[in-house]
């Protein structure tokens, strides 16, 4: 089996500390993992009983330090100032990067977010956003949820470029619709980087869309949502996909683990 980090992973109810979960871990071969939040007003799994995604990913942390690594959702909406304390609670407790979903509400290309990527910069954060549609808040249907408006990667052009320094990871490989931005950014900035988490970022390669075998190799990242026992099916099923693209054996060595374990700083 190939070693692996997962770049995206969620806390899961009733897993006190991700221990299940890291057990399948071990038996795939998969080293490490990176946890992220989840949108408190909706998102959040019943399992939790009143935790907050945030909260449980900093314990599963605390609990397997080496083994996962935390992302804290923050939401811009709420307004710069909460981001920026939420930001730096769970940053005191450990988290190395902020995750976002832009379709709640906030686009971040506006200026007025700069003390927050100042914020992220000084303590030496990652990005990681959602992009693409985003499932319905069933705690209030109403709520308005928009892919156009901050969920894809130009979104984020702004903040990349003046900020060089953070690295910014665009989801489901930017968005079934948006992937072509993806392709841009990561092949013109050397901090974005793009994962293929279900499904947009599956989709597209399940679709062949055109360009992908351009991809930069230092630039994708091996992402599940939370997979589970089918690591083993899946990293047959990528390895040989980016076969078919022209990726080279040590190409794909990259993508299942050399270019997270640089992001995350974990050294062999």
């Amino acid at each position: 089996m190939i070693r692996k980090i997962d770049i995206h992973l969620h806390p899961m109810g009733g897993d006190t500390n991700m221990e299940k979960y890291l057990r399948i871990m071990d038996k795939h071969n998969v080293e490490a993992g990176l946890l992220h939040g989840l949108e408190e007003e909706g998102w959040e799994r019943p399992e939790f009983k009143g935790e907050t995604a945030n909260d449980a990913l900093v314990k599963a942390v605390k609990a397997h330090p080496k083994r996962f690594y935390g992302s804290v959702c923050v939401n811009f909406s709420k307004g710069i100032e909460k981001t920026i304390d939420t930001i730096k609670k769970y940053g005191d407790q450990g988290c190395i990067g902020i995750k976002l979903f832009p379709n709640c509400g906030f686009d971040p290309n506006e200026d007025k977010y700069e003390p927050i990527w100042l914020e992220v910069e000084k303590r030496k954060m990652l990005v990681f956003s959602h992009c693409g549609w985003l499932l319905d808040n069933d705690k209030n249907p109403a709520m308005r949820i928009s892919s156009l408006d901050g969920a894809s990667p130009f979104h984020f052009e702004v903040p990349a470029r003046r900020h060089p320094k953070i690295n910014f990871i665009f989801a489901h490989f930017g968005g079934g619709a948006t992937y072509l931005e993806t392709l841009v950014l990561t092949s013109r900035l050397k901090n974005a980087f793009a994962d293929t988490c279900p499904g947009w970022g599956r989709w597209v390669f399940e679709q062949n869309m055109p360009g992908l075998s351009a991809m930069f190799r230092n630039k994708l990242l091996y992402g599940t949502d939370n997979i589970g026992e089918v690591y083993g099916l899946d990293e047959t099923w990528w390895t040989n996909k980016l076969t078919s693209l022209g990726f080279t054996l040590q190409d794909i060595h990259m993508y299942f683990y050399e270019n997270s374990a640089k992001i995350l700083g974990i050294v062999n």
